[in-house]
């Protein structure tokens, strides 16, 4: 059975400029699936008509597969009830909007029944003390 996973923007950005991870590019193995946070963080990293080119082909067979996850209704209050525990307890930093993204990540991953893979475990173990969701490094 494949299993489905989310990749995150720093596993991208190893993927792109290095050509690491090949092992998640197996598709009868994983099916991978873009959030749109993700996508997002790509597009405001691309430089040049290069980079520009290869984010608009990349972003468009996601979107031909029907694998750019965006929050449902029921998404959209995990993630404020998600960042409003994480404040709570003091371990989120409401004017940093790279945390909004992470929690937004891992809720569309848990959304998709996916697994998030990601560099940045140190975050995404904070997260999980108020959110379900499953991930691991590449």
């Amino acid at each position: 059975m494949q299993k489905k996973i989310v990749i995150d923007t720093n596993v991208f950005i190893d993927i792109f400029n290095a050509g690491k991870h090949g092992r998640l590019r197996d598709p009868f193995r994983r099916v991978a699936f873009l959030t749109h946070p993700v996508l997002h963080e790509l597009w405001m990293g691309a430089r040049g008509r290069r980079e520009i080119r290869h984010l608009t082909a990349f972003q468009t067979e996601f979107i031909k597969l029907k694998r750019l996850l965006i929050p449902t209704m029921s998404t959209f209050i995990a993630i404020g009830q998600a960042s409003r525990r994480l404040r709570s307890s003091g371990k989120l930093d409401p004017t940093l909007p790279a945390h909004y993204n992470d929690i937004s990540i891992a809720v569309l991953a848990r959304q998709a029944g996916a697994t998030l893979i990601t560099r940045n475990t140190r975050d995404f173990k904070v997260i999980r003390t108020v959110l379900d969701f499953e991930f691991e490094s590449p």
